[in-house]
């Protein structure tokens, strides 16, 4: 018999057929994770501290200024110290209660401090001394508070559990005197958790009244365009959603549940309708995300009862599984959890992530979802360390960490000041970088670049191609290709392993034309790079009058020669010109005609915005809405 979405659907996840199963999310399995996870915490517990100890290298971090450094962190000591009082074990009792104690002591509780409900990131690095310091923490750690309190509170020393109560009190007055906008969807979510459950705790009406209209707005935030501003993101879709799980858990008020498990079954369908099944992977594009290739994200395992396995029983432990997945009960809707199980077409999504002012385009995504294939866009972006514009993947289940991202960097680092325009059909896409000024280096906000000018040895649009076989066939403008350099404008093609790929810049310039063509076998990657300054001594540099590059890329099936896709490819035709200021680029692509028109020079974000237009058809690019329906 074909499996469908429609039998699927007729065959819920927790029906007898998948009770049956051997691979069916028990208590076995939270159990197994728990051990897992308390096991290979273990090692890096101090009792001279009672904290955890971990090594930081030479590499930039945000907020702290440590390096190469011994330091014991907050957060995770406090998430291993609720993993031991889950053991119920009483020697690790003893040691959760200890760390517990300490971690608590680490608050900045001084009334006047600006800090007030605060923890540093590390003992050795109080609020007050980080640069700056993470207001995330409050939440965060608020949240790890509540759960201990919520599952072992009762059985806490009376004094050791006055302290977390005053601590989660600090903690949410925290949340609430910053009061983040709602389309920072992550910690909106989390915020909204500390201050509603905290508020029934310590029966705090005032609290409750701030946390009830917090919600209100996050679902009028969500509201405004069907989604989440914060799209697609492997980590804080997680963080967004167990946070959702946590009030549906722990919150007794019954208008605050019903409203958040709306928010949280249109979380999930977010993350289905992005879900390849093919690869088991997140198609883009993704607005923040911290590996490329998302591993195994037991959540989604436990949330679809098993339906998908990342590991069997015996393999968890092998897989570093996090340890409050055992202690979260994630559920994926019926209706979205077919969509994470079978693809049984090419299909493509669209949908609107943020609305914009007139004369800007909307923020929205493209994904093209294959058999063999995934690939996907956003049409605004950046290039921060943690966003993934334009990324694909391909090869399967049994052969994951095969993907494509894009990424602009000086001097091998996600240079932040970097911009992100594109438009999709289908597996074709047009793209630009461009270049904001004012902007940041290695962070949009904390790191800028002062007065136009940075330091930089090179800079440059790299293609990161993960897990291409060494002798993987490769052509330049028809011709077999080595490692080495190329014309400014050459085409490229190369069978990755289970797909192709088609890449050509346009047109690149800094200051002066650029674009020269380099293939290199990085850090285990396979690399494209186009060149705006070229490798050399680090020197100053000051933005030039125009600094952009221009390129068509497009994914496909492995299907044919090498030689007949690169004729394929080079047939369609793909046509550019120069006016004042922009860009103009149309490919007639298989499926439809696409037109990007990009900013060539340095501006302010909100500028550069302006400048962007896309066409698919000579129409305006669709603008969808993940759902229609309101939540209010």
């Amino acid at each position: 018999m074909k499996l469908s979405r429609r039998s699927l659907l007729a065959a819920p996840l927790g029906a007898a057929a998948l009770a049956a199963d051997p691979q069916r999310w028990t208590a076995r399995w939270d159990r197994a994770i728990l051990t897992a996870a308390v096991e290979r915490t273990d090692p890096a517990f101090d009792p001279a501290e009672n904290l955890l100890r971990q090594k930081l290298g030479p590499e930039y971090h945000y907020h702290t200024n440590l390096r190469d450094a011994s330091v014991h962190p907050t957060r995770e000591s406090l998430d291993y110290a609720l993993l031991l009082l889950e053991t119920n074990d009483d020697a690790r009792r003893q040691r959760a209660l200890a760390i517990l104690d300490r971690v608590l002591a680490l608050q900045d509780a001084g009334p006047d401090s600006r800090w007030l409900g605060l923890w540093g990131y590390y003992s050795e690095e109080p609020a007050s001394k980080m640069s700056p310091a993470d207001w995330n923490w409050a939440d965060f750690l608020g949240a790890l508070l509540l759960e201990v309190e919520f599952r072992h509170g009762a059985k806490l020393p009376a004094g050791l559990r006055q302290l977390a109560l005053a601590a989660i009190r600090l903690a949410a007055g925290s949340v609430r005197q910053r009061n983040v906008a709602m389309t920072y969807t992550n910690i909106a979510v989390q915020g909204t958790f500390v201050t509603l459950a905290a508020a029934e705790l310590l029966n705090d009406s005032d609290l409750k009244q701030y946390a009830q209209d917090r919600l209100t707005r996050l679902a009028r935030a969500i509201d405004e365009t069907g989604g989440f501003s914060e799209y697609n993101s492997p980590t804080y879709s997680n963080v967004t959603i167990a946070n959702l799980t946590r009030i549906r858990m722990y919150v007794k008020d019954a208008a605050a549940r019903k409203l958040a498990l709306a928010i949280e079954e249109r979380a999930w369908l977010h993350l289905s309708r992005h879900w390849h099944p093919p690869t088991r992977q997140l198609a883009g594009p993704m607005s923040r995300c911290y590996s490329t290739d998302i591993g195994y994200p037991f959540w989604i395992q436990k949330a679809l009862s098993g339906a998908i396995g990342f590991a069997s029983l015996d393999e968890l432990a092998d897989r570093n599984p996090p340890g409050d997945v055992a202690r979260l009960d994630y559920r994926c809707s019926e209706d979205s959890a077919a969509w994470f199980l079978l693809l049984e077409m090419d299909r493509e999504h669209r949908e609107l992530f943020a609305n914009a002012p007139a004369g800007v385009e909307p923020l929205q995504g493209a994904t093209f979802l294959g058999l063999d294939h995934c690939l996907g866009s956003v049409n605004r972006g950046s290039f921060w360390v943690q966003s993934r514009p334009l990324v694909g993947y391909w090869g399967g289940p049994d052969r994951p960490g095969r993907y494509l991202q894009a990424r602009l960097l000086k001097d091998d680092y996600d240079f932040a000041s970097g911009l992100f325009y594109s438009v999709q059909s289908k597996n074709f896409v047009l793209g630009a970088a461009a270049f904001r000024s004012p902007g940041g280096d290695r962070h949009p906000s904390l790191d800028p670049v002062k007065d136009g000018e940075f330091t930089c040895a090179r800079l440059r649009l790299r293609l990161d191609l993960a897990q291409v076989p060494f002798n993987a066939p490769t052509l330049v403008n028809g011709q077999d290709a080595d490692l080495g350099e190329y014309p400014a404008g050459s085409r490229f093609v190369v069978d990755v392993g289970g797909a192709l790929l088609y890449f050509k810049p346009v047109r690149a310039a800094f200051g002066e034309p650029a674009g020269r063509l380099t293939l290199a076998r990085e850090q285990g990657l396979l690399t494209v790079s186009v060149d705006f300054l070229s490798k050399g001594a680090a020197r100053a540099v000051r933005w030039p009058d125009a600094a952009f590059c221009a390129f068509a890329l497009a994914m496909h099936a492995a299907e044919g020669t090498l030689e007949d896709y690169d004729q394929y490819m080079d047939g369609f035709h793909l046509a550019h010109r120069l006016e004042r200021g922009s860009v103009k680029l149309v490919w007639k692509t298989a499926w439809s005609d696409l037109a990007l028109e990009s900013p060539t020079g340095v501006a302010a974000v909100d500028a550069m915005d302006r400048a962007f237009r896309s066409s698919i058809n000579a129409k305006a690019v669709p603008v969808e809405r993940l759902s229609s329906r309101k939540l209010l």
